[in-house]
Formats: structure tokens, sequence, C-alpha cells
């Protein structure tokens, strides 16, 4: 049985391995090892990760995914999330979800806790996912309401560039760096690196 843990964060100016140590620390309490990290950058939202279809593929049946919080898994919808979890399933892989301590009892290696525990975390992992998507909906909402007032009140506009990141990027390729070194230091998007490489073309 191998431990996996996946890190994700929504864009590319969130830090994805913020909660690393959280999880280190939370396998070395329980015990166990964790035998590898999968960190993306990807919306919850959506259903193609890399790095998440990299860990299925990297998992043996009773391996163990370790996430901090489901909606670090999932906010997707209902008919999505149904079809991420059967792949879940299919590969015989246990989710353990540090704060939903239901799902911990896996850990505990008996079969008794086996068998229980896929059942709490089909449940947990279920009604967890639903209420991602829930407050994911929820903050999109408001988002567009308060969007729309903006404009109505002549005061949107629009999203603006990180000035910052820019000139930090520009600076990096003035002085040769390849647009990996550049995506590693400043954890930003390549579609954007080529925007600033046009930019200043």
């Amino acid at each position: 049985m191998f431990i996996r843990a996946y890190l994700r964060a929504s864009t590319d100016a969130q830090d994805a391995n913020r909660a690393k140590a959280e999880l280190i620390q939370f396998a070395e309490q329980k015990g166990v090892r964790i035998a590898s990290f999968y960190t993306e950058n990807q919306s919850g939202s959506k259903l193609e990760r890399a790095e998440l279809a990299r860990l299925i593929d990297d998992s043996h049946p009773d391996d163990i995914l370790l996430i901090e919080k489901v909606d670090r898994l999932s906010r997707l919808p209902y008919e999505q999330w149904t079809a991420l979890k059967q792949q879940f399933v299919s590969a015989g892989i246990h989710i353990v979800v540090i704060d939903q301590p239901m799902t911990h009892a896996i850990l505990e290696g008996s079969t008794q806790h086996s068998m229980i525990a896929r059942v709490l975390t089909e449940f947990m992992v279920d009604l967890a996912a639903a209420m991602a998507r829930d407050d994911y909906e929820t903050r999109r909402k408001r988002q567009a309401q308060g969007i729309e007032k903006a404009k109505l009140a002549g005061k949107y506009q629009g999203r603006q560039p990180d000035h910052m990141l820019r000139e930090n990027i520009a600076l990096l390729l003035g002085e040769g760096k390849s647009w990996s070194q550049i995506q590693r230091l400043l954890r930003c998007s390549r579609s954007t690196i080529a925007t600033v490489r046009k930019q200043s073309t």
C-alpha cells in the first residue's frame, strides 16, 4: 500500500504546495509515510487534470490518495464527480481526507476497518464534494452579481493584469531564463509568459 498525496491550487498565482507540510505532519501522526506528491495548478471544476490522471495511473489496488480537503479533489458537477469517483473505484484507490476524520479508518489497516472505511469514505466524500460544488457555484454567482452591479454603476474595468508579475517575467526573459525556469520561479502560466514575450518584441 502506497500513500500518494495530491496538492492542487486553482490558479498560477496560488501556491499548490501550501498544504504540503500539513499532509506530511498528518502522515507522521498516523505513523505512515507519503510515497509521492502530485502537484498542479488547475481548477477543481475541471475534470481533466494531468497530475491527478497520472496519480490514478501510478496507483495500485488499495493505495491511498491523501488530500487536505475534498475541494482540492473536486468542485465538479454531480455527473462529472461520479465519473471521476468511478476511476478511483476501478483503480481500487482509497481516499483519505485530513479534515474528514471518518476517512482515516483505512490507515488502521485491519480488514474490518477497511470495509467500514470504504463505506464511510464514499458517503463522506460524496457529501463533501456536493458541498464543495455548491460553494463554488455560490461564489461564482456572487462574483457575477458583483460584476453586473459594477457595470451598472459604470465602475467595472474588467480583470486587470498583474503588472508586477509581467515586469518580473520581462526581466527574467531579458536575462535569458527559459520559460520553464520562469514558471518555477514566478508560478505563472505559459500563456502569460507568451503575452509578455509578444508585447516586448
